[in-house]
C-alpha cells in the first residue's frame, strides 16, 4: 500500500495557524443522544448546520458578535431522510429571488430504514431489488424514484429557503437517485448502484462554467469510496455523474477513500479538503478492517474535474472510522482564508474549530 506523503513539496508554503473552538456539539442531553450527533457540520454565511441523532434531525446556530449561538428551538428539519446528507449553500447565480437564496440538497434512497417504521405512506410502496457494489450478497432495496416521498426516501431532493431556517421543497421528485447511471474517469459505465447518498456532498453555482455543480460519493467496492461530479442549469436536470480524475491516480485496488468531496470554488480555480484513508479489509464481511494513512487530502484544480493532490494535512493516526479531524468548511473572512474542522466526532468532545490558513503557492505545482 502506498505510503502517505505528508508534504510532497519541499518546504510546503501552506500554513495553518493555531485553531480556536467556535462551537461545541455535545453541550446538552439532547445533543448527547447517539454517537452520530454533531456530524456533517458546515457554515453558510452566518449559520452553522449539523446533524443530531436519536431522533435524527438538523440543527443550526447563528453567529452573533463573533460567537455562534444556538436558538432555544434550533431544529429546522425532522422526520426526513434528508437529515442523512443535508447540505446547505447560498445561491450566487444572478437573478435568484430572495425567497430562494438559500438552497440545500438532501435525501436518501432506500426502501428500508429505521425512520420509515412509522411512515404510513411507505407501507405498500413498490420496492426494487438493485445491485450493491459494496455488499454484492446484500442487494439494495429501493423505492421507485418517480414520485414525491414526504420523507425524502427515494433520492436526492432540492430545498429552498429565504433565511436558511424555514425550508420547503424545490423539487417535487428526486433529482438524483441510486438508479442513476454513472461513469468512470474515461467515460466507461460503472456498475449499477455506484452512486451513494450516505455522504456530505459539495454543491454550488460555478461562475466559471455558469452552471450548478455537485460532487457526489461513488461507492466503488467494500471499503473504497471515490468522487463523482455532475452539472445542472436549473438544479433539477443533471448530467450523468462521472468520476473526477486525480494525479496521482485514485487507488481503487488498495481501497483508497475520498470519504466526501469537500470541494470549493476559489476564484477561477478550485480547492478540495477531502477526508482520506485507506481501508485494509481483514475479513470478507468487512466487520474487521484497518484504517491507514488518515489525513485530509488538499487537492487543487483548474477546471473542477481534473485534480492534483498536493498535500496531506491533519495527519492523525486513529484507526477508526472518520475519528480524525476533517475539514467541513472553507471560505474567506475579512480578507483571509479560513477552514473549519469537525474534531472529536463520535466522542463526547465533538466540536468545530476555526483555523486561519495561508495557501501560499498551492497553485504553483
Amino acid at each position: 500500500m502506498p505510503e502517505l506523503i505528508e508534504n510532497p513539496k519541499e518546504n510546503s508554503s501552506m500554513r495553518i495557524n493555531e485553531g480556536k473552538v467556535v462551537l461545541n456539539f455535545k453541550e446538552t442531553p439532547r445533543e448527547n443522544q447517539g454517537s452520530l450527533s454533531g456530524g456533517y457540520p458546515h457554515i453558510v454565511r452566518d449559520k452553522v448546520f449539523w446533524r443530531l441523532d436519536h431522533p435524527r434531525e438538523i440543527a443550526y446556530a447563528v453567529e452573533k458578535n463573533g460567537k455562534y449561538e444556538k436558538p432555544t428551538n434550533n431544529i429546522l428539519l425532522k422526520n426526513s431522510l434528508a437529515v442523512e446528507n443535508f447540505k446547505v449553500f447560498y445561491d450566487t447565480k444572478s437573478g435568484i429571488p430572495e425567497e430562494e437564496l438559500y438552497k440545500a440538497v438532501g435525501g436518501y434512497h432506500t426502501g428500508k430504514h429505521p425512520m420509515l417504521i412509522d411512515c404510513s405512506f411507505s407501507k405498500g410502496l413498490n420496492i426494487t431489488t438493485y445491485p450493491n457494489p459494496v455488499w454484492p450478497d446484500e442487494p439494495k432495496l429501493l423505492f421507485d424514484d418517480d414520485f414525491f416521498h414526504p420523507r425524502h426516501a427515494n433520492g436526492l431532493y432540492v430545498f429552498v429557503s429565504s433565511d436558511g431556517i424555514n425550508w420547503k421543497e424545490y423539487s417535487q421528485k428526486p433529482v438524483l437517485s441510486v438508479f442513476r447511471e454513472t461513469l468512470d474517469e474515461d467515460g466507461r459505465i460503472l456498475p449499477k448502484g455506484t452512486l451513494g447518498l450516505d455522504w456530505m456532498p459539495s454543491v454550488f453555482f460555478d461562475h466559471n462554467v455558469e452552471k450548478y455543480v455537485i460532487y457526489l460519493r461513488a461507492n466503488i467496492s467494500l471499503g473504497c469510496r471515490a468522487v463523482l461530479y455532475s452539472y445542472s442549469d436549473d438544479l433539477l436536470s443533471w448530467t450523468t455523474p462521472r468520476l473526477i480524475k486525480c494525479d496521482p491516480e485514485f487507488d481503487k485496488q488498495n481501497k483508497q477513500n475520498f470519504y466526501y468531496p469537500g470541494i470549493y470554488p476559489l476564484g477561477k480555480k478550485y480547492i478540495s479538503f477531502t477526508p482520506h484513508f485507506y481501508n485494509k479489509i481483514i475479513n470478507s464481511d468487512g466487520s474487521d478492517r484497518l484504517y491507514l494513512n488518515e489525513c485530509t487530502k488538499v487537492m487543487v484544480s483548474d477546471n473542477g474535474t481534473d485534480w492534483k493532490v498536493v498535500e496531506g494535512i491533519f495527519n492523525v493516526k486513529m484507526n477508526k472510522h472518520m475519528y480524525q479531524p476533517h475539514v467541513v468548511t472553507f471560505r474567506e473572512e475579512n480578507g483571509m482564508h479560513v477552514i473549519y474542522t469537525n474534531e472529536g466526532w463520535q466522542t463526547q468532545n465533538s466540536r468545530m474549530i476555526r483555523y486561519e490558513v495561508d495557501l501560499g503557492g498551492l497553485f504553483e505545482w
